[in-house]
């Protein structure tokens, strides 16, 4: 027992020692109320994102009444793939994307990974901050590495938008931009919010039927409540 008592300190000091290893998480807004939101992080994430990363366990469908896109707007804008018979995908269909993983693995070492699940798993915050941390490496293959995912095999695809950072000091603490975006930075921050919101309420689009059910839920409880508690007195009233 008190060899294990002995282990304990070095254990806690082990995980201090990896916690502050990491770089600390942004902190990022979710708001799956805000359609317009939800709507430009979709066009961020098909323009951008959706050639390489699929969203296998999600339906075009599922954007009529989540993002308040009618089928037109859909079938002409966010659905840029084809069957096995060339004909365009139909809007019932899954998330998939047309990138042969063989290819893609290839490319960049590792097959690209599906992002239906991504801020369910890392979280909100973490995906922020992910694609916030990119900067200049020319050590890398694409030229860019990342302060939180260091060395990972994927390149800053959002790099037009925000521009281009090199680290100023070796601890990666500041930043300085060598090349400009097409963005501001609180435009680009902004952005960025928005793709992770679309990410968000794709990890679970029942989040937003939940919330609408779950108001008229509470006014019911509300009104049971009352009923109950006149119910309560009316069974009560010939008691002392």
């Amino acid at each position: 027992m008190n060899k294990y008592i002995l282990i304990l300190p070095f254990i806690f000091y082990s995980s201090l020692v990896g916690a502050s290893a990491n770089p600390e998480l942004q902190t990022v807004l979710i708001d799956l109320n805000n359609k317009a939101s939800l709507q430009r992080g979709a066009k961020i994430f098909m323009n951008n994102c959706f050639g390489c990363h699929s969203l296998k366990y999600q339906r075009y469908v599922k954007f009529i009444d989540h993002l308040s896109l009618d089928q037109e707007t859909i079938e002409t804008n966010l659905i840029f793939t084809t069957d096995r018979n060339g004909k365009p995908t139909k809007i019932g269909s899954l998330m998939l994307n047309a990138v042969n993983p063989d290819h893609s693995k290839e490319s960049f070492g590792i097959t690209p990974p599906d992002l239906t699940l991504i801020a369910r798993s890392r979280g909100p915050d973490w995906l922020y901050t992910f694609l916030m941390s990119f900067y200049q490496d020319e050590s890398r293959p694409f030229g860019v590495n990342n302060k939180l995912y260091p060395n990972i095999s994927m390149p800053h695809v959002l790099w037009w938008m925000e521009g281009i950072k090199k680290p100023i000091n070796s601890d990666l603490s500041e930043f300085e931009y060598v090349k400009k975006g097409n963005m501001t930075e609180i435009e680009y921050k902004q952005s960025t919010t928005d793709l992770v919101n679309f990410l968000t309420y794709v990890s679970e689009p029942a989040q937003l039927d939940r919330y609408r059910i779950g108001f008229w839920v509470m006014i019911f409880l509300v009104i049971f409540s009352f009923v109950a508690f006149l119910l309560k007195i009316e069974y009560w009233k010939d008691i002392d």
